[in-house]
């Protein structure tokens, strides 16, 4: 900075003082609202519920009331160990309806493959026949030959000169 451009006059000291944010009162001012006089039996600081330690999700011991206390577990019932079947009788039942399923549809396919093997053969003898019926005329007219020979004879500048010979 030059000192051409320096002000002329001298600034004035201030006091200096130290750098405070705003300043709030942190204490908390609550406005209660007006009650009524509490009215009825007085709970003595003895007559609450005891407090029992119980296990939290993590294993540790955290206290509770015992009114709000989960239930105690109670004891399981003892099993029946009477030996079951090796096989469920629905089971059984649904899959022997299957096999008859699959039985009674193979059994009618046995008794249906001759009536489809005697329409195949039928077929293919009606089909032997009206070939041989159509082929045997022609079959007993005399053979006539005809043969007849084409000569063409291509030439420069698209002359061409066909002959036929019969």
């Amino acid at each position: 900075m030059s000192t051409e451009s320096a002000p002329r006059h001298p600034r004035t000291e201030a006091p200096v003082q130290p750098y405070r944010p705003f300043e709030v009162d942190v204490t908390p001012h609550y406005r209660l609202p007006v009650q009524a006089p509490v009215t009825g039996a007085v709970e003595m600081y003895d007559e609450r519920d005891p407090v029992v330690w119980v296990p939290d999700a993590y294993g540790q011991m955290v206290p509770m009331r015992r009114s709000q206390a989960p239930a105690p577990m109670q004891p399981t019932p003892p099993r029946d160990l009477t030996p079951q079947p090796l096989f469920d009788v629905r089971a059984q039942r649904i899959a022997a309806g299957g096999f008859l399923a699959a039985g009674t549809g193979w059994g009618i396919g046995q008794a249906l493959a001759p009536l489809a093997g005697i329409s195949a053969g039928v077929l293919m003898w009606l089909a032997i026949g009206i070939v041989a019926w159509k082929i045997a005329p022609a079959a007993a007219r005399p053979k006539v030959e005809n043969h007849t020979h084409v000569t063409n004879h291509n030439k420069w500048f698209g002359r061409s000169n066909t002959t036929v010979n019969h």
